[in-house]
C-alpha cells in the first residue's frame, strides 16, 4: 500500500484496524511516497493499492478510483507569528509571505494547485523552498521560514507545533480517496477498499 501521510492520517489507521481484523494473517507493507511515485508503481505492479489526493484524469486511465474524504486547505504557520490568532488568512496575505512547498518533481499537482490558486490575486507564490517529505515541511514552517497550504487532516499530526488558519476564499476542499488497477483487483484489495469507506 502507498499512501501520503499527510493526506491519509485519519483514512489510514482505521482502514489498517479493519481489514487486518478481517485478515489477521495478512502482511501489510505500508510505502511513505509521493503520488507521482505511487502512480508509477501502481502501473508497475509494484503496488497493489495507493491513497493519495485524486489525481488528473488523464493520469488515472485503467486505474480505479473511489472517493473516501475531502479536506480544506488551511494556512500553516508558526505559532509565534504575529497572524496565529487570526480567524482566517487572505490569499493576498500569503501571497506576500513566503510560502514554504512540495517538490515540484514529487507533487506536480500541488504546484498546479498554488498556480490556480494564485492566479485570482495576480502573481505567483514566492516559495523559498521546497520539500520531498511533510515531516521537513513542518519543521520549516515551524522554524518561522514562512507559511505552508496544507490539508486541514494535517491538524493530527502537528499538534501544538504549527497553527493550522481557514483559508479565506480558499479552493475547493481537496478529494482523497484510494487508487488501484481494475486489472489487478484481488480479493484482498477489495476487502481493503471496502475497509478504507468512511462508517463502515
Amino acid at each position: 500500500i502507498g499512501y501520503a501521510p499527510s493526506l491519509t492520517v485519519q483514512i489510514l489507521p482505521a482502514a489498517l484496524r479493519k481489514f487486518q481484523e478481517q485478515f489477521p494473517g495478512v502482511r501489510v507493507a505500508l510505502h511513505d511516497l509521493s503520488t507521482e511515485e505511487m502512480l508509477a508503481q501502481l502501473g508497475e505492479k509494484k503496488l497493489q493499492v495507493a491513497l493519495t489526493v485524486k489525481p488528473p484524469a488523464k493520469l488515472l486511465r485503467g486505474l480505479c478510483f473511489e472517493e473516501l474524504a475531502r479536506y480544506a486547505m488551511r494556512v500553516a504557520i508558526a505559532p509565534k507569528h504575529p497572524l496565529a490568532k487570526s480567524k482566517a488568512i487572505s490569499l493576498e496575505q500569503v501571497a506576500r509571505a513566503p510560502l514554504i512547498a512540495y517538490s515540484r518533481r514529487d507533487y506536480p499537482e500541488y504546484h498546479t494547485m498554488l498556480e490556480r490558486l494564485f492566479a485570482p490575486v495576480g502573481g505567483k507564490p514566492r516559495i523559498a523552498g521546497e520539500h520531498d517529505s511533510v515531516t521537513s515541511l513542518i519543521a520549516a514552517v515551524e522554524s518561522g521560514r514562512g507559511f505552508a497550504l496544507v490539508p486541514e487532516c494535517l491538524s493530527c499530526m502537528v499538534g501544538a507545533r504549527l497553527k493550522l488558519i481557514p483559508l479565506r476564499d480558499g479552493p475547493p476542499p481537496l478529494p482523497v480517496g484510494v487508487i488501484w488497477r481494475g486489472d489487478s483487483e484481488t480479493e484482498f484489495v477489495k476487502h481493503f477498499v471496502a475497509a478504507a469507506k468512511p462508517g463502515l
